[in-house]
């Protein structure tokens, strides 16, 4: 942490977030507020590894990623000032430092779901426009299947070079922040 700010840096957030253990691991402490136990964080993470249920966790799946959680990832969670943990009781909380770190993971997965909605809307609107133009349904029947399927093209353009730009924009605010 950045004695200026009291915050982690970017770098130092996603050298945390660089192992796909620490993300799972983050993310179900959100969902969790007033802790977990590693046991049962452990028993979760090897369910989300192995994709499946919980309950279906054996022994040895649950051991392996406890191990691994004990002796590397909530050590290094809790040297960075992300999670707190209580050796005695086994209780892992979050910090307010969780935040600096889990603001990351949040973005991320806005952005990924937003712009498949965004393609799927265009296909459908499009499939319905274009099949309404073609069966020459009122109100359709005076445009032309070209005109629709240029005007679903360009539409298309349009939000194709939109991603990109927003794409673009986001790397170099983060490749910006990194250089702070």
């Amino acid at each position: 942490m950045s004695e200026e700010t009291d915050m982690l840096s970017p770098d130092q957030a996603f050298d945390i977030l660089s192992n796909q253990r620490r993300r799972y691991a983050l993310h179900y402490l959100s969902d969790h507020p007033e802790g977990e136990k590693l046991q049962e964080l452990a028993r979760q993470l090897a369910a989300w590894e192995n994709e499946i249920a919980a309950e279906e966790v054996s022994k040895k799946q649950q051991k392996r990623v406890y191990v691994s959680l004990y002796q590397t990832h909530i050590p290094k969670l809790e040297a960075e000032g992300v999670v707190d943990y209580d050796s005695e009781s086994g209780l892992i909380t979050l910090t307010r430092h969780a935040d600096d770190v889990t603001t990351y993971l949040q973005d991320d997965e806005d952005r990924s779901d937003q712009w498949h909605r965004y393609y799927l809307a265009l296909v459908v609107a499009g499939t319905v426009v274009f099949t309404a133009t073609v069966l020459e349904l009122p109100v359709f029947a005076v445009l032309t299947p070209t005109i629709v399927g240029l005007t679903i093209l360009f539409a298309f353009g349009v939000l194709t070079v939109q991603y990109f730009l927003v794409r673009r924009r986001e790397s170099q605010g983060v490749s910006r922040s990194s250089e702070h």
